[in-house]
């Protein structure tokens, strides 16, 4: 079973190259959620209007996620229903919130230990959910849906009056959607393997958070973010199933902490913050 993949230092500062990439890549619009969602809206519809779909092209499965060596055990029930249903995901993921301020300053920011076995280390990025898949095994087509839950906690300086590493415990729930396609059928038929690209849109809501400011949820921001995924689909004929193996990035159209947050005297501690939450993961799925 595989776990996430953490940081191996205490205390990190993370910051993105300064490109046009990077800078402009900020989609933090009310149109454009809207147009993914109406474009993934549309797309399902259209596919299950013209697909003849059979319980055999379904499969669901519990996902789990975790950020540090020692997570793995805890892993174990997820992967044991996995097991009894016959479907699910696992897999690695390197999750982190990329901070930078318009000043320049460099911010710290501690997400704890890989190998640590403290309890911030361990529990300090997480997550556990569950997938419905419809993927005919020969089909250049597949799609998906999912759901879960979300938890994170870190340190950092992002106030620069303070000498100590404010703490933020952060509980969350997503949504999305994404489709799946598999261009070289006839690798499919012949080989028995192919690849394939996924995309998918996924919808964060933070709902439960203990941090500084009165534990005010509303200073993180909630919205859409959009993985680009690569993989190769495995057909066994022996055992009669299908693999896929994955890599993915996810990237946000939201700050994780909302700039126009305000306190009641009418400061904005983060005005000055840019932040974001990124995730690098590597997944293995069981297909029926």
């Amino acid at each position: 079973m595989m776990t996430g993949v953490g940081n191996c230092n205490n205390s990190h500062v993370f910051f993105l190259p300064n490109t046009s990439f990077w800078g402009e890549y900020d989609i933090n619009s009310s149109i454009m959620r809207k147009l993914l969602r109406s474009f993934f809206t549309a797309l399902v519809v259209f596919v299950f209007s013209i697909l003849p779909a059979q319980a055999s092209d379904f499969f669901v499965g519990f996902t789990s996620q975790g950020s540090n060596f020692w997570f793995t055990p805890m892993q174990i029930p997820v992967a044991l229903l996995n097991s009894v249903i016959g479907g699910g995901s696992s897999g690695l993921t390197y999750d982190w919130v990329n901070f930078s301020s318009d000043d320049n300053r460099k911010i710290t920011v501690d997400n704890g230990k890989f190998f640590g076995f403290k309890a911030k280390d361990m529990f300090n990025n997480f997550g556990i959910g569950a997938q419905v898949t419809y993927q005919p095994q020969y089909s250049i087509f597949g799609m998906w849906v999912k759901g879960g839950y979300k938890y994170r906690q870190f340190r950092a300086d992002i106030d620069p009056t303070l000498d100590y590493l404010q703490k933020y415990k952060v509980n969350a729930w997503n949504v999305g959607v994404g489709i799946r396609l598999t261009p070289f059928r006839s690798m499919l038929e012949n080989h028995n393997w192919s690849p394939f690209v996924d995309f998918g849109t996924t919808y964060n809501d933070v709902f439960n958070v203990k941090a500084p400011y009165d534990n005010d949820k509303s200073q993180f921001g909630n919205g859409m973010a959009t993985s680009y995924g690569i993989g190769a689909r495995i057909i066994d004929d022996y055992e009669e199933r299908s693999y896929n193996i994955m890599l993915s990035v996810s990237l946000p159209h939201y700050d994780y902490l909302r700039r126009d947050f305000k306190l009641a005297d009418g400061t904005m501690p983060y005005e000055h913050i840019k932040s974001k939450n990124y995730a690098i993961s590597l997944s293995f799925q069981l297909e029926f």
